[in-house]
């Protein structure tokens, strides 16, 4: 975008407000063609994280902010970040430079997948978000920040035993944050709320009688609602594992399956299904 009179303020203090903004200084000259070329080439109109201004010194307006900001010649290329300049280059290093210079200013592959688990979580897509957590915690598992996310999402999911392996051994400073105590509070109640009368007295049925399908499902169906996902597919599993013409349990043991997703219980026990079935 060029920098007008009309948008200067715009984008040189609110737009870098929300994201960089790099403003490159040139004028219609040779020395400034590749420069030119490679900017435009590098960031596209439409890129979210990082914003081109075009700041041709022989308008008013640029040439103005040029000499507000020191510039001595062009091509030059200022970052502008929180209404304030944050990095320069000058010359030849603005083309050999702008790979690593624009790498600084984009989001971490941890921080665009945190970002879409979040916009899951809000559509209410929990599993697919806890799935983009998990990737994201596993590209930079020092960040308590993603940490936490991914244990909230686990005990939305009803993970349980994930939410505690994030949880537990937190460190004096994690161990302080409110966020962090908020959590463990939510995950007492959940694993309180597993321990229902009704689940004890369904596993009281199960015990009982472990080949009736109709207990057996029902019993597993609670633990998995219970966040104990691996008990109730170890439960259906080897009760198929004795019979696989069993069909009422082969489709809740699938159901189950299927809304776990980027869970890696899903692959496991879909892989010891096709053992049995093959």
């Amino acid at each position: 975008m060029r920098l007008t009179e009309q948008n200067v303020k715009e984008l040189i203090i609110e737009t870098s407000m929300k994201k960089a903004v790099f403003v490159y200084f040139y004028m219609d000259a040779p020395e400034c063609e590749a420069t030119t070329v490679a900017l435009k080439k590098a960031i596209s109109d439409d890129n979210e994280f990082i914003a081109l201004a075009e700041a041709n010194v022989q308008d008013k307006v640029s040439q103005a902010i040029a000499m507000q900001l020191g510039l001595q010649s062009v091509p030059a290329l200022i970052v502008m970040q929180q209404g304030r300049p944050a990095a320069a280059l000058q010359g030849d290093e603005i083309v050999s430079k702008l790979d690593e210079t624009i790498k600084e200013y984009m989001p971490s592959l941890a921080e665009l997948l945190l970002k879409e688990a979040l916009e899951l979580e809000e559509k209410g897509e929990i599993a697919q978000a806890k799935a983009k957590a998990k990737a994201a915690f596993a590209e930079d598992e020092k960040n308590n920040a993603t940490k936490l996310i991914l244990a909230r999402l686990c005990i939305k999911d009803k993970a349980l035993d994930e939410a505690h392996t994030l949880l537990d051994n937190p460190g004096r400073e994690l161990s302080e944050d409110q966020d962090y105590k908020d959590l463990i509070s939510a995950l007492t109640l959940a694993e309180q709320a597993a321990e229902s009368p009704e689940i004890k007295e369904l596993e009281r049925k199960f015990k009982e009688d472990e080949n009736n399908a109709q207990i057996a499902v029902e019993y597993a169906v609670a633990l998995s609602d219970a966040g104990k996902k691996a008990q109730a597919l170890e439960i259906l599993f080897n009760i198929l594992k004795k019979d696989l013409s069993e069909e009422k349990i082969k489709k809740t043991f699938l159901d189950m399956l299927n809304t776990m997703s980027g869970d890696p219980l899903q692959k496991e026990y879909r892989r010891k299904l096709y053992t049995i079935m093959y």
